[in-house]
């Protein structure tokens, strides 16, 4: 590492001592000699087991934990007086998203600058701040070594992964020799007492990654594990029978905090206790109380985000008129064992140009630039409450968002949006008619320069000339075409939900744009609409010509309902999707209300 980082908590020191560690001779444990008689105490099992240990690990640190370093500052106190074996972290420790070496340096610089004064030696798990790009996954290896690896502690097998080494080729070479390296590795440590594995992402969690914990699970079989990541920022724990995952909240990170534990919006850091086969995870807040790790279940933050309020709609009306009627419902689910208020806000109603209508007795008020409800409801109790909306035809493709919230014990826990899995905009149609596209061809990444956010949505070019510029598979799939840089059409697997993860794909660049294509055979001519979110932003194209309403810029709910022209036949359907920085992907849901579409 650089000059500025040369004075700082180096990992090589880390490892140094920890390797030590690993080496030394422990005393074989003895259980106290008793005198006779009656004692003053509580009988239990004594530990005979020379090889418990415990050991500490540390949520993430960076996006929205500028600044909020006494958080993190009071955890190391804690950590040092409960003087673990070590520590290890679950990635985000710097903000990250540079090209620039000596940024990079900087920010380490600062992280180390409180990450040294840990007693215990400490591993680094990489995060998608940490390694945004290839320029950063250059300077880890660089300075930290290894981006995935393994070791052993006490007969304890510990397997650490890096959720972004799809940032290169996508599942391809790079990603491959990682997920070889972890089979390999568990297979030849299938007799450890426990086994731990670490990662950023949740991969049993993130729908981008399902596939590869599947994969993962078939390698680890019976055995007891603990699987640990971080990047939500909050706690959320699932699993029995010796195989725990856990999400680890943040420690220091960006956190919306709450009071109510099972939300697990707290900042903490866990503590694990290793005892012959068993591991005990407590969660411990710097400032506060030590918890179990199923003081947060999954079940509960699952709940809250995706049953108790679901967002659908009935056959709009007058479509292809001057005024559309969409006829939306909120269905409002309690599915907890306490009465709930749920609260429901549909905003912003003036930039999307969704005009409400609210009928004499209707729970719906318009409360400034939002239409909001509120309802109390008993445990096990629904109710579906409608809404009705007059819009333009040109301001159909921009609907409101959708936001709720749920009042549990006096505390107010707002649903986070999860643009991955749920679509949180106002729907047209019923969401039994909205499909996934079955099969798609890709092609890309291209390099298209720097994008002037500060001009989107009024002047796409300006943001950047290839908004307007046609790239060439604007038009369309052409088998055997060969475009610039020797890029061919590649066949791309969407994942659940009309997902399509262009890291995984592709691999990752950023100022860059990829294309998706389908065909779509419609028996009669027809204007339907297709549910499309971006990161960063999309164009969808009908027939090689650009949908008007079918860019994602600056869309009020993120969503758009992208307008589909369909003419009788085979029509053809492409998605450019460009990316700004970091993470890339699409969901896209196209809309068959007559149930006569047909996809290829």
């Amino acid at each position: 590492m650089q000059t500025s980082l040369n004075t700082s908590f180096r990992v090589s020191a880390i490892v140094a001592v920890l390797a030590a560690a690993l080496c030394a001779v422990h005393a074989v444990a003895q259980v106290p000699q008793l005198p006779e008689g009656r004692l003053p105490y509580v009988e239990r099992p004594w530990t005979n087991d020379a090889d418990k240990f415990s050991f500490v690990i540390l949520g993430d640190k960076t996006s929205g934990g500028e600044g909020k370093w006494p958080i993190y500052d009071r955890a190391v106190d804690a950590i040092n007086l409960l003087d673990p074996d070590f520590v290890i972290t679950v990635g985000d420790q710097i903000p990250g998203h540079m090209e620039e070496r000596d940024r990079w340096d900087a920010e380490w610089a600062e992280y180390m600058e409180h990450a040294r004064r840990i007693e215990a030696p400490m591993f680094l798990v990489p995060g998608n701040h940490d390694i945004a790009n290839v320029e950063c996954y250059e300077y880890w290896k660089q300075d930290f070594g290894h981006t995935y690896y393994s070791f052993d502690y006490k007969d304890c097998h510990f397997l650490v992964l890096n959720t972004e080494e799809e940032r290169f080729d996508g599942r391809g070479p790079v990603w491959e020799a990682m997920m070889t390296f972890a089979e390999t590795d568990l297979a030849s440590h299938a007799q450890s007492r426990h086994t731990f594995l670490f990662f950023h992402k949740p991969m049993w969690d993130d729908p981008r990654f399902l596939d590869d914990w599947a994969r993962l699970e078939r390698a680890l079989g019976e055995r007891h594990y603990t699987a640990v990541a971080g990047h939500e920022h909050y706690l959320m724990t699932e699993g029995e029978g010796g195989h725990l995952r856990v999400i680890q909240s943040a420690t220091g990170g960006g956190i919306h905090l709450s009071g109510v534990k099972e939300y697990g919006c707290f900042h903490s850091f866990g503590f694990v206790t290793v005892d012959g086969s068993d591991a005990r995870y407590a969660v411990v807040e710097p400032e506060g109380g030590v918890w179990p790790a199923d003081i947060a279940p999954a079940s509960f933050r699952r709940a809250v985000v995706f049953e108790m309020v679901a967002l659908d709609a009935e056959m709009p009306e007058n479509v292809g008129t001057d005024t559309v009627r969409v006829r939306a419902v909120a269905r409002l689910r309690n599915v907890l064992n306490e009465p709930v208020t749920l609260e429901v806000a549909i905003a912003p109603l003036g930039k999307s140009g969704w005009q409400p209508v609210i009928e004499t007795g209707s729970p719906w008020t318009l409360d400034g630039d939002a239409a909001t409800m509120r309802k109390t409801l008993a445990p096990g109790s629904s109710v579906s409450v409608p809404l009705a909306f007059q819009v333009t035809p040109e301001r159909v493709p921009y609907p409101p968002a959708a936001r709720w919230s749920v009042t549990y014990k006096g505390e107010t826990l707002s649903a986070e949006g999860r643009p991955l899995e749920k679509t949180d905009v106002v729907p047209i149609y019923p969401a039994r008619v909205m499909r996934e596209v079955p099969a798609w061809q890709g092609i890309g990444p291209c390099q298209i320069g720097p994008i002037d956010t500060a001009q989107l949505p009024q002047d796409p070019e300006k943001a950047n000339p290839y908004f307007v510029k046609p790239l060439g598979p604007e038009s369309g799939y052409e088998e055997g075409r060969v475009y610039e840089q020797g890029r061919t059409w590649q066949p791309c697997t969407p994942q659940r939900k009309g997902l399509l993860n262009l890291n995984g794909l592709m691999g990752t660049l950023d100022l860059a744009a990829a294309f998706a294509c389908f065909k779509v055979y419609s028996p009669v001519e027809q204007v339907v609409f297709a549910d499309v979110y971006a990161d960063n932003f999309a164009q969808v194209y009908v027939n090689g010509a650009l949908s008007e309403g079918g860019q994602t810029f600056g869309a009020p709910g993120g969503y758009i309902h992208a307008p589909v022209h369909l003419r009788e036949g085979w029509n053809s359907v492409v998605v450019k999707v460009v990316n700004n920085r970091g993470d890339w992907f699409l969901r896209f849901l196209m809309a068959d209300p007559e149930g006569n579409l047909r996809f290829e």
